[in-house]
């Protein structure tokens, strides 16, 4: 399956031939990348900036070489992942009720509650279903997979999280912080301070969401980085340090993870008011804490198969 460890993409060459191109009619299908068997065209790259910005308006106001850049970035990680979950299953097909689930968490903010309502909203948008469909499934099948690979080797400690809420002063009203993030993998120092002085000086041009739209490889990176509402108290302790300093839109410098560095923005902040349950609450930090540690595992296994696999650029 792995071919080398290098990537071999001629991107000045892709883009010319992407900007030479005004819309799908006057479109030449030509070939711009092959990753193993998997091959992505010049349609493909159209029809990937129609899907993000459905979702995104705020790319409506990016270049032509940023709106390349956020496709491309899109379809490899999906094509990256669709080639490592061949390994594991003969076919690409979930259960229309687990395609529902993940449809209404996506979703629903935009009234498509059923896969009736989704092919309808693609229709009018001039989007092809089946590709959807795949995208989404792809999603699934990979999070199974992670889950299959690294659920065992997830640490919770139940009775120090019960400790550590105990030991605090029990209030109703909890501080709800709607989150953001940029997340790089770096290879040395260099690349470092290259990759974070980049991602500065977009963030002051063309603002914090549409540069992880370009420059994040979180799974999160195609809705802007955007995270959604998170208790303040289920952040682990340095991170909730980092970001105690800060005020809705201000973001934290780059914070070291197990697969790489985050950069966080608070977006807003809010006041929740529950009546306390000690059970839970335990639930609750168990599960954002899983789903954090299985996310880093998720993005280390993907970063270890972009690496093993040769990407050309034809």
């Amino acid at each position: 399956m792995f071919l080398s460890k290098t990537l071999k993409v001629n991107f000045i060459s892709l883009l010319i031939i992407f900007l030479v191109v005004k819309n799908a009619m006057a479109m030449e299908n030509k070939i711009l990348f092959k990753v193993d068997n998997e091959i992505i065209t010049t349609i493909d790259i159209f029809e990937e900036i129609k899907f993000l910005k459905i979702f995104n308006p705020e790319m409506n106001s990016l270049s032509k070489e940023e709106l390349f850049e956020i496709s491309k970035n899109s379809i490899l990680r999906n094509k990256i992942k669709k080639i490592e979950i061949m390994n594991f299953v003969k076919e690409l097909k979930v259960e229309d009720q687990f395609l529902l689930n993940i449809i209404k968490s996506k979703y629903s903010k935009l009234g498509i509650n059923s896969l009736e309502n989704l092919k309808n909203f693609l229709k009018d948008n001039n989007l092809n279903f089946e590709i959807v469909r795949e995208k989404l499934t792809i999603e699934l099948i990979w999070n199974d997979l992670i889950y299959q690979k690294f659920s065992k080797k997830v640490v919770i400690d139940r009775n120090k999280i019960k400790n550590q809420i105990l030991k605090k002063p029990q209030k109703e009203n909890e501080i709800e912080l709607l989150l953001s993030e940029i997340t790089f993998s770096v290879v040395d120092k260099i690349d470092f301070q290259n990759k974070y002085q980049k991602i500065l000086l977009d963030i002051e041009n063309i603002g914090f969401k549409k540069t992880a739209l370009i420059h994040s490889n979180s799974e999160t990176a195609t809705n802007g980085g955007v995270i959604g509402w998170i208790n303040e108290s289920n952040l682990n302790k340095n991170i909730k340090e980092i970001i105690s300093k800060l005020q809705p839109g201000q973001f934290s410098k780059p914070i070291r993870t197990s697969s790489g560095f985050i950069i966080i923005k608070i977006d807003d902040k809010r006041e929740s008011v529950s009546k306390f349950d000690l059970t839970k609450k335990i639930e609750e930090i168990i599960k954002f804490k899983t789903n954090d540690q299985l996310g880093q595992f998720s993005n280390m296994y993907f970063n270890k198969i972009k690496k093993d696999l040769t990407i050309y650029g034809l």
